[in-house]
């Protein structure tokens, strides 16, 4: 008899141990929390054509905050605005191409200046499900419209062609597939060090992705993510069908779920379609590097 109740005694204390290594990853936040985020890419670009290497190279900087502005059971509303945006963009063949700065002031004849300068004067706003995917995003036909209105005294068909061309940057659902890839990377079930989960990226950059919990120590989560990813873009001039692969590391906070850092290396190849060019094929190779770092502001 007493051996049984031993056995039954170590059965409970495994099972125990069991379920306290299994852990609900997901975002816990407050009214009022803001977050501060730097997030900075470098890009390069290599085309070939007839024997010539074609090389660009964008380099941007944001700075934006977040700010929970209310939840529920199942949803934050944030608002975020961005506070800095900085591109330079450049070619072996052509020079410098963008030469963006917000935080500089603008010439009277720099329309790229004045139009990305209203980046820094919307507020929007962002419903996010507590596992990062985020349900909509709301405020960026504002922020277009005033990007158009600051771009000068064009004709109606210009703008027109202007709005358009922001819409694939800018617009509700193409931030939203952008931010998505900052914050949605947690499981919908409980987890333990080792095991992994599946979700997906929408958007130009679309990607299937393989996160594996690494550890969780000193109050951080350390996660791993593989993915196989999926660059397609087309417009009147170009279009791009590339595929490769892409490597993360998050670490995020354990108390809110926000990441703390998280830096993405990939590398896609495949061909851009040069319409401009009698649909030209040109095998192109794009290397990304990113890194985001965000940091509780404490008010």
């Amino acid at each position: 008899m007493k051996s049984f109740f031993i056995y039954l005694f170590t059965v409970f204390v495994a099972s125990t141990c069991h379920l306290d290594a299994q852990t609900n990853l997901t975002y816990n936040l407050n009214v009022g929390d803001r977050f501060k985020v730097y997030q900075v890419a470098n890009q390069d670009i290599v085309q070939e054509m007839n024997g010539t290497k074609h090389e660009m190279t964008n380099a941007l900087e944001g700075d934006f905050t977040f700010t929970v502005q209310s939840v529920n059971d199942s949803i934050y509303n944030i608002k975020f605005k961005f506070d800095r945006f900085k591109m330079l963009s450049t070619s072996n063949l052509a020079g410098e191409l963008f030469n963006i700065n917000t935080n500089d002031s603008i010439a009277d004849n720099d329309i790229q200046g004045k139009i990305f300068s209203q980046l820094v004067t919307c507020d929007l706003y962002m419903e996010m499900y507590k596992n990062g995917k985020i349900k909509s995003i709301k405020g960026s036909q504002k922020l277009i419209d005033k990007m158009i209105s600051a771009s000068g005294d064009f004709d109606s068909f210009t703008k027109e062609l202007m709005k358009e061309s922001m819409k694939k940057e800018f617009s509700n659902e193409s931030l939203a597939m952008s931010f998505e890839q900052m914050t949605y990377i947690y499981p919908s079930e409980a987890v333990s060090n080792g095991d992994s989960w599946k979700n997906r990226f929408k958007g130009d950059l679309s990607a299937d992705n393989l996160w594996t919990l690494e550890n969780i120590a000193n109050n951080e989560v350390t996660i791993n993510g593989e993915s196989s990813i999926i660059f397609a873009t087309k417009d009147d001039d170009i279009e791009m069908n590339l595929k490769g692969d892409m490597t993360s590391k998050v670490v995020t906070s354990f108390d809110t779920g926000f990441v703390k850092t998280m830096t993405t290396y990939s590398t896609a190849k495949g061909n851009s379609i040069m319409h401009n060019m009698n649909d030209l094929d040109v095998p192109t190779t794009i290397t990304s590097n990113i890194t985001y770092k965000i940091e509780k502001d404490v008010q």
